[in-house]
């Protein structure tokens, strides 16, 4: 009992439909033990009680779909260039591991400070993400990039790394590996359907991105005349422990099929509302289907604020809603509880309930944006932002306390960060490129 810690809070949120007032959490090596009544509360002189005051105790935010390496094209992703095409694997065949190590952690400060405590990653040299992970100490499904056809980086070589990575850290408490194909038209069918097997005969998730762009449905259609998602489907690679991130490029049909299929498909909001091409989420809601929210990455969307995803999702699907409208209380759902439910594959809740894994945030209530405050998970998702975000906690451990990083030194991440974007820049000749108005 000595290792048990207390923290009270005048408002913890177990999940996004109880909220316990003046109450007190109780964890232990990193999990939820209880969540009690202050005015029963028998150990409030314990070296272990924190009075954390006037703010809400909440669970931390699970990114469903991310690329926190890359944040180097932030700003260059809004004009004739191709944000996928010519300015992210434009950068990316540079890259090396001590490079993405450096904007790993520059993408997490950015997540964490607005109260992610999970990330789901797809990236290339996912060692250095998950050693980042580590450093930073947040929770990340992690995945090695394997692309097959063309791109930055591609090959037998890829899939070589991708295995060993989820071979040495299986064992760790907060890093998860993930399986992560790129695309349909990527990855050879024949790699689409052994890295599908290897997934399920080692009991991991795969996070693959699908219907993406206009350029992978035109390719899909000239090679195999159908769309991503139906070729997907065909190959027998969709199921229930799939992450489909954007699924927004469709045809008549397909969301039918990735309904049926039992796939996890991925809302990005801010990346798809400025593409024009928002995922149907009301459609796919019609036919009962959970989606997810991630932030994308710099190029469509140029931060990793779970905040600002959470409004844009609402305002995006109610804007366009019959009948299906949602609520701020559905999104914050979405952002704590389903989407790590679905990555974890139901190892995780997202809540403070009892035997959970202790990740939460606090968030200030005497603030202009929060005040007043009638109803708490409404304040959270509506008026929240990362100035209101006090401290992280994530498996038990104090990540942020009082908006300063516990484990890092902030100005050393962002100088390192700066000069691996420089390096970056001069490689690529970025540098020049901008200077040229290539991204206006």
């Amino acid at each position: 009992m000595s290792n048990q810690q207390y923290y009270s809070a005048k408002y913890i949120v177990e999940n996004s439909k109880t909220i316990h007032k003046n109450s007190v959490l109780v964890i232990n090596e990193g999990f939820v033990v209880d969540i009690i009544s202050l005015e029963t509360f028998a150990e409030k002189k314990s070296k272990n009680f924190t009075e954390l005051g006037d703010v809400i105790i909440s669970p931390g935010f699970t990114n469903a779909h991310s690329h926190v390496a890359l944040n180097s094209v932030k700003g260059l992703g809004y004009g004739n260039a191709s944000a996928l095409y010519d300015v992210m694997w434009g950068i990316e065949p540079a890259l090396d591991e001590e490079l993405v190590y450096k904007l790993s952690l520059l993408g997490m400060m950015d997540a964490i400070s607005s109260g992610t405590t999970s990330i789901n990653d797809h990236y290339f040299f996912a060692e250095s993400v998950a050693r980042a992970c580590e450093t930073i100490g947040i929770r990340g499904f992690i995945g090695h990039t394997i692309m097959t056809e063309y791109g930055p980086w591609t090959g037998e070589e890829q899939i070589t790394l991708a295995k060993s990575f989820n071979k040495n850290w299986a064992n760790s408490k907060t890093v998860h590996p993930v399986v992560a194909p790129h695309e349909t038209s990527t990855v050879s069918p024949k790699v689409l359907k052994e890295l599908n097997s290897y997934a399920r005969e080692n009991n991991l998730l795969t996070h693959i991105h699908l219907a993406q762009t206009q350029k992978e449905m035109d390719f899909i259609r000239a090679n195999y005349n159908t769309s991503p998602i139906k070729h997907a489907y065909n190959l027998q690679i969709l199921n229930e422990q799939v992450i489909a991130a954007h699924c927004n490029v469709v045809e008549d049909g397909d969301l039918d099929l990735l309904a049926e299929s039992g796939a996890f498909p991925i809302f990005c909001p801010t990346t798809h509302g400025i593409g024009g091409k928002p995922m149907n989420t009301n459609y796919l809601s019609k036919l009962n289907v959970d989606w997810g929210i991630g932030t994308d990455c710099s190029g469509g969307n140029d931060d990793y604020d779970m905040f600002e995803e959470m409004r844009t999702a609402l305002v995006l699907n109610n804007s366009v809603a019959k009948y299906n409208f949602i609520k701020p209380k559905d999104i914050f759902r979405k952002a704590s509880e389903e989407n790590i439910s679905r990555i974890s594959g139901g190892i995780f809740s997202g809540t403070l309930s009892k035997n959970q894994k202790a990740d939460f945030i606090t968030i200030s209530t005497n603030t202009p944006r929060m005040q007043p405050l009638h109803d708490v998970i409404n304040n959270i998702v509506m008026c929240a932002s990362s100035k209101e975000v006090k401290d992280v906690y994530i498996d038990g451990e104090c990540i942020v306390k009082d908006s300063k990083f516990q484990n890092i030194d902030e100005e050393i991440i962002l100088e390192e960060g700066t000069n691996a974007i420089n390096t970056l820049f001069t490689k690529t000749g970025f540098d020049k490129k901008i200077f040229d108005g290539d991204f206006s």
